[in-house]
């Protein structure tokens, strides 16, 4: 089964601008064990250089493609920086695999090394096609000596995991047959109920939500033409459209980023019926993607 999400993985040009931008703007630190500095670890299947982040358990994976013909480099060209994959852990990658083409998913990788092997990681990644237009890779880590390692865990300031990732489609019964089909996951039918999900009036759109270990993948369907929303699905077609952090004082988080020079997108503001406070930061200062900040609400 998938236990958590492993990364959001990120393209970008420019890896020092990505640098700043994670490491000295939000405050994230780089798992250098991995992806020492200056330029992150080299991955010959597409031939790029990647920086490991943690973001509580899961991370923010930059790559930078070496070679322009590469999948990664035809992707930075055609859609610019942004959100490239999501990549989720699994505890028995062989069995998912099995489940997610049964499911009709077309692997473009498949499982990678052998359930015997001592230590790394097994990977195996999925077209974009019938994944609601996201490329989606699975991660497993391998016992070293009968022991699975644990991830390290990581935070940027007052920002202490990854509370969702944001993707929108068409229909939210595309969404519901993918993520608990196929992937096996369940709806958060306390936040989210079946068959319509909770209505978001900010932008009008309707939401699944999909728990994932200590985060979630959050479904999201325009009711409407004229949303923010609406136009990403028209324009770019089903895929990630967001990542959110949760933040434990969201108005620190908020101010600070704008003060380093990031472009929010009105100010804070109270959401799910007051349980909540969220903010959002335009993708043009976030290297092409959505930046939402989350803060749960005591009830009083």
């Amino acid at each position: 089964m998938f236990t958590r999400i492993h990364h959001l993985g990120m393209v970008v040009g420019d890896l020092e601008a990505a640098k700043k931008l994670w490491l000295d703007t939000y405050g994230f630190k780089l798992d250098e064990s991995r992806s020492p500095l200056p330029r992150g670890r080299h991955v010959d299947l597409d031939d790029v250089n990647i920086l490991d982040i943690p973001v509580g358990e899961s991370e923010v994976e930059i790559s930078v493609a070496n070679d322009a013909n590469s999948g990664t480099g035809r992707f930075l060209a055609r859609r610019g920086p942004g959100p490239h994959h999501i990549c989720v852990y699994s505890d028995d990658i062989d069995v998912d695999a099995k489940r997610l083409s049964d499911g009709g998913l077309q692997a473009v990788v498949p499982p990678r090394g052998s359930r015997d092997q001592d230590g790394g990681s097994r990977v195996a990644f999925y077209h974009p096609r019938g994944n609601l237009g996201f490329l989606l890779e699975v991660w497993q880590n391998m016992p070293v000596h009968g022991v699975v390692p644990k991830p390290p865990r990581g935070r940027g300031g007052r920002l202490t995991k990854i509370h969702h990732i944001g993707v929108v489609c068409a229909t939210l019964e595309e969404a519901r047959h993918l993520f608990v089909d196929v992937y096996g996951l369940k709806v958060d039918s306390a936040h989210t109920p079946l068959p319509n999900g909770r209505h978001a009036a900010n932008d009008n759109v309707r939401i699944l939500e999909f728990p994932i270990g200590e985060s979630r993948i959050e479904a999201t369907v325009p009711q409407d033409e004229t949303s923010g929303t609406a136009r990403f699905l028209a324009s770019r077609g089903p895929g990630i459209h967001h990542v959110c952090f949760y933040s434990e004082d969201i108005e620190h988080d908020a101010n600070r980023l704008k003060t380093a020079g990031l472009q929010q997108i009105g100010t804070v503001t109270v959401a799910e019926g007051g349980r909540a406070k969220v903010a959002f930061f335009h993708p043009k200062s976030n290297m092409g993607i959505l930046v939402e900040l989350w803060q749960d609400v005591a009830a009083r």
